[in-house]
């Protein structure tokens, strides 16, 4: 009997264009069907690692649903993740923009140039993903985050459930909420350790960590894992398209520019994009000298004009979709011999 592969499935974050990722996942899923394989997507990967934007598609698939009668269901369908990803994010995005002048008005000083006003969202979030724990997760899970009181990398996982809970252990809600708060867009995330009772503060990790999936192998060989039995499958949300700009034009850019959400946020738009195209690149290196490890790479450049990660105008959306279906298409190969190696994964999650 062949030796069941190790499924690693790595989302990189990427805002509104995590449109992308959720429309291959459908792909694969579509796939899985067609070849009698009608389980969830989380029964056939040991780990999903998801950054930022990426991070709530992760959890969707891996979280169990709060209070549901059927035990083993995760909390987002495709088509809930991909109602959120087109719908619900702009009902924020531009309810933040319209009532940007009032908190201006009202806290001067504050930061009310935001990108999300954060109550709503994160009502959302328990509503979408309750009070479980991530020791509950339905599959391997790893959420990056940056504790801003250590000063160091969190990799929030269900850490292989262990009988004396003595690992760190978080909220799904919570554990979203930091892997989500980029610098200027949300406030940091206060985070409790199930285990310890502390609370931590943490932002985004996207501004070095946008493509995950260095990290999301790295896990897996935490979890003992040989590197042979591993597939990985690695999902971006687009290349931005190069821009021209001036010296002049830069150079006079200040923090009310590189920071600014109205701007874009250029400081981390360059960061992330930058980070992910490296990350891709080393790890098709890397990769490639491991024998027997699988290693898929799925992304595209994106249009220009789509630097805006929190553009969900419907043009935009549309091209957004036009970009998934190119990787597809261009990938038809690739995804045919990927589901045929994906097997149900009948042991416990993460092991």
């Amino acid at each position: 009997m062949t030796k069941r592969k190790r499924l690693i499935l790595s989302i990189d974050g990427g805002g509104a264009h995590g449109i992308i990722p959720i429309r291959l996942l459908d792909a694969i899923d579509g796939r899985l069907k067609q070849n009698g394989k009608d389980k969830p997507l989380n029964k056939y990967f040991d780990l999903i690692c998801g950054t930022a934007s990426g991070g709530i598609i992760a959890a969707g698939l891996a979280a169990p649903k709060p209070e549901a009668s059927e035990r083993g269901l995760h909390a987002m369908t495709l088509k809930e993740l991909r109602t959120f990803f087109e719908d619900d994010l702009r009902e924020y995005y531009n309810a933040n923009r319209i009532n940007r002048f009032s908190r201006a008005v009202l806290a001067p000083f504050g930061q009310y140039n935001k990108g999300v006003h954060e109550r709503p969202f994160e009502k959302l979030l328990k509503d979408t993903l309750g009070w479980t724990s991530m020791a509950s997760s339905l599959t391997g899970i790893m959420l990056p985050a940056y504790d801003l009181n250590a000063r160091r990398l969190v990799m929030m996982t269900d850490n292989m459930p262990s009988p004396d809970r003595s690992h760190d252990d978080f909220y799904f809600w919570q554990a979203v909420r930091a892997t989500i708060s980029a610098p200027g867009w949300l406030e940091p995330a206060r985070v409790e350790n199930m285990r310890t009772g502390e609370e931590r503060f943490m932002i985004d990790a996207g501004a070095f960590l946008t493509n995950p999936v260095l990290s999301a192998y790295a896990e897996g060989r935490r979890r003992g894992w040989a590197a042979e039995d591993i597939i990985l499958v690695s999902l971006g949300t687009g290349r931005l398209a190069a821009q021209a700009r001036t010296f002049e034009e830069v150079a006079a850019w200040g923090a009310s520019t590189w920071l600014s959400p109205d701007k874009g946020t250029p400081l981390l738009t360059e960061l992330s994009n930058g980070q992910s195209q490296a990350i891709s690149k080393q790890a098709n290196t890397i990769f490639n000298d491991i024998k027997g490890l699988t290693y898929l790479r799925l992304n595209a450049d994106l249009p220009a004009g789509l630097e805006d990660t929190t553009n969900t105008r419907p043009k935009t959306m549309s091209q957004l979709h036009e970009v998934a279906d190119s990787i597809i298409s261009a990938h038809q190969d690739d995804l045919t011999t990927l589901v045929s190696m994906m097997e149900e994964r009948r042991d416990g999650p993460g092991f």
